[in-house]
């Protein structure tokens, strides 16, 4: 009875649904465990795929190496786990070795280049230094020619004179000994003539008269310059013997030889002076112009030398110029390749973020696919643990259809996200590239900046060396200027006193001379044929 009461009924009936939810509770629990358990096994399964993932991405490398040790082979196997970063490592090594093989090879280009430049210009100094020592032995066999040929122009000249004095000396040697023969002859007739005249008219004048007459012969031979000699010779001759009048003559013809002789003496000797002075003004004429082509010589050579250290001062200047040309030339070609090197490393950081983002991009849709399904499943599940007797299907249904769209909501913001994300790192990533490239090209700017200044540096320096050059060269040119015109004034002062000793030495008598003699024979009174 008491199991049919309200009571015991409402009692089962609590009883029964006490019993329904505690095994809704158990299975609602069970569903939970079931879903942790799932979402385990599945994040093991995901856990043991990136294993295998990391497993497949490692790889063994095997180098076994065979050698002889005391005859017998031994082989030793090495092994390396290599992973993909040791082989991205790997590939950025040989990326480098070929960049620095690159950079060598430019390397060798550069001192191939700067090598044949060093050979031409060492060329073109040998070169014109040769020129200069060719100009200069021309310029020195030009002048020394003109010299030699003056020289022999006066020897000749000098020669051509001493035999047209030797012949004028001859001939006007032998005129006036002609001249002289004829009028010692004339004399002599006459002498003989007024001796025989006097001595007849004397001898036939009467005694008291012969004074007179001798005092009137007398005033007639003082008219032939010898009336002295000769009256006293006539006045001896009547007085001497005839051997005293014989000796008295031969006085008189001595005293007429000598006067002759000394005609002949000076106006040889006259000849003699002309032709001295003569050969005198040639001689200082001839050191005159042979001293104006030493002067003219050097004043061509100092002309020269200055010339040649100018054309050497532009040569150096000029070859100083292409070494740093081609310096400049090839620094620049290696700020190409570096900005080659380093166009090829932001592309390939670029290219390194590009992968990556794509495969971060290609992984966030399976990862939120398999999200989307583990929260869906978790939603699910704590659903049906909360879940009431009032709560309907079409509520139930109606909560998945908002979390759902919560779900998409929400995978949509992580993929705009990860877009900003990836645009913020492609910016940072470019403004560090445009880093690098602005970095690189201030310190290639500042090397070229460098290079121009040690290059103006060095002309300056160099133009210095040229002006103390020529101002020691100059310094240098006024003593030598000296020199050469205090060898010329004593060259003049030794011709003049060579010309004035000469002078002084000449004889007043040329015919006493060997060099009178030796053009022409005097006679003497014993072959005069008397």
């Amino acid at each position: 009875m008491e199991h049919g009461s309200p009571a015991a009924i409402k009692s089962d009936l609590e009883k029964d649904s006490d019993s329904g939810s505690s095994s809704a509770a158990d299975s609602s629990s069970l569903d939970l465990n079931l879903s942790i358990s799932s979402f385990l096994s599945k994040s093991k399964d995901e856990g043991s795929v990136s294993m295998q993932e990391s497993r497949r991405q490692k790889k063994t490398l095997k180098k076994t190496r065979k050698f002889m040790v005391d005859g017998v082979e031994v082989s030793v196997t090495t092994s390396k786990i290599v992973t993909d970063n040791d082989t991205k490592s790997e590939e950025l090594r040989f990326l480098r070795r070929q960049e620095l093989r690159e950079l060598r090879l430019l390397q060798k280009e550069e001192q191939r280049a700067q090598q044949q430049l060093s050979n031409k210009l060492q060329q073109q100094r040998e070169q014109i230094f040769r020129r200069f020592e060719q100009e200069t032995a021309a310029k020195k066999r030009q002048y020394d020619q003109e010299v030699e040929n003056l020289e022999k122009k006066q020897k000749q000249t000098i020669e051509r004179l001493e035999q047209d004095h030797t012949s004028r000396l001859r001939d006007e040697a032998k005129r006036i000994k002609a001249d002289q023969d004829k009028e010692l002859s004339k004399f002599q007739n006459m002498m003989k003539n007024r001796k025989k005249e006097a001595k007849e008219e004397v001898g036939q004048s009467p005694k008291h008269m012969r004074k007179e007459l001798m005092r009137r012969i007398k005033e007639d031979l003082s008219l032939l310059k010898t009336a002295e000699a000769v009256a006293q010779v006539m006045i001896q001759s009547f007085q001497l013997s005839s051997c005293a009048l014989f000796n008295a003559q031969m006085q008189d013809e001595q005293e007429f030889l000598q006067k002759q002789q000394q005609e002949l003496d000076v106006a040889l000797k006259k000849i003699i002076q002309q032709h001295k002075l003569e050969i005198t003004t040639i001689e200082k004429d001839c050191l005159n112009h042979k001293q104006q082509l030493m002067r003219a010589r050097e004043a061509a050579m100092w002309e020269l030398e200055e010339r040649h250290l100018q054309e050497k001062h532009q040569l150096l200047k000029q070859q100083l110029k292409d070494q740093y040309f081609l310096q400049r030339h090839q620094l620049l070609k290696r700020h190409e390749k570096e900005m080659e090197q380093m166009h090829r490393y932001n592309q390939r950081l670029v290219e390194e973020m590009k992968n990556k983002q794509n495969q971060e991009r290609v992984r966030l849709p399976k990862i939120q696919r398999s999200e989307a399904k583990t929260r869906m499943a978790m939603f699910k599940k704590s659903l049906r643990i909360t879940a009431t007797a009032s709560v309907t299907v079409e509520q139930e249904r109606e909560r998945i259809k908002q979390f759902a769209a919560q779900e998409d909501k929400r995978q949509k913001n992580e993929r705009l996200h990860q877009h900003q994300k990836h645009e913020n790192q492609m910016r940072d990533l470019q403004l560090q590239c445009d880093s690098n490239i602005r970095e690189l090209q201030e310190l290639q700017n500042e090397k070229c900046h460098l290079l121009i200044e040690h290059e103006t540096q060095k002309l300056k320096e160099l133009d210095e060396e040229h002006s103390q050059e020529i101002k020691e060269w100059r310094e240098k040119l006024r003593p030598r200027k000296k020199a050469l015109e205090d060898e010329f004034t004593r060259k003049l002062q030794e011709q003049e006193v060579f010309f004035k000793m000469s002078g002084e030495s000449e004889c007043l008598n040329p015919s006493t001379q060997s060099r009178v003699s030796k053009f022409y024979p005097i006679p003497n009174l014993y072959n005069s044929g008397l």
